[in-house]
């Protein structure tokens, strides 16, 4: 099912690169992206993205996989985008490549100043939630912070319910992000809200070691390409084709 073409759309790429050369251009593109992107039509926001080791929560970055989240005035240009030459560049450079088009549902917080989401109700389209986390840590609280990253990583690595999850952010140790894709809304809860990942939150508020914040819910219609050799929505009754 695919929104109105009215509607805020949101899209979040993976890039993975092999070789030394298509890694270094990857990297690259965490400055060289942000012109043409900004030439994109329709485009309100968006960020390049490094990418943290494994699935989840890692001080370790993967110099392999780069992510590049934007969000769209509607599902039409973000469709624009995704059938660019702009995009094509990236195709040809990786050996592999996922987008997941979304509609934002609810949202808090912000993200380097944005927090201009038009959220709708898509909550009886799948019941699979995604979802973006986003803090920037400050550097008083920053060692903490990280001695709890371990038991996170570990709650994150058994959560039932996921599907998909890879970290991402812009400055390494201090502006993280995470993103997520869940089954269910109640899968979701149990791991933001009921697992130690709940508890070294609360721990961070309560020191005020965030100096910004955004948790966004978002609903995927499509997604196309494949990562680690599938799509892994399609058998969620997601739509592949664009």
């Amino acid at each position: 099912m695919h929104p109105q073409n009215n509607s805020q759309t949101v899209t979040m790429s993976f890039f993975r690169y092999e070789g030394r050369k298509n890694k270094t251009w990857g990297m690259s593109q965490m400055h060289l992206s942000r012109k043409p992107m900004k030439a994109m039509e329709g485009l309100l926001f968006f960020k390049p993205l490094g990418t943290g080791g494994g699935t989840g929560y890692s001080i370790w970055p993967d110099f392999g996989v780069y992510g590049l989240l934007a969000v769209w005035e509607n599902y039409e240009q973000a469709l624009n985008w995704r059938k660019s030459d702009f995009y094509k560049t990236f195709e040809a450079k990786s050996k592999e490549n996922y987008t997941i088009f979304m509609s934002p549902i609810s949202s808090r917080g912000s993200w380097s100043g944005f927090s201009n989401w038009e959220t709708s109700d898509q909550k009886e389209s799948t019941p699979l939630i995604c979802v973006i986390t986003r803090a920037t840590i400050r550097k008083r609280f920053m060692f903490k912070f990280w001695s709890m990253v371990p038991g996170s990583s570990a709650a994150h690595d058994v959560a039932d319910g996921l599907i998909f999850s890879k970290g991402i952010g812009e400055v390494p140790l201090l502006e993280q992000a995470t993103f997520t894709i869940w089954e269910n809304t109640q899968s979701m809860i149990n791991f933001a809200y009921k697992s130690f990942h709940a508890e070294a939150v609360q721990i961070t508020r309560k020191r005020n070691g965030f100096n910004e914040e955004m948790f966004t819910r978002l609903k995927p219609f499509l997604a196309v390409g494949s990562w680690n050799g599938i799509n892994p929505l399609e058998r969620y009754g997601i739509n592949s084709t664009l």
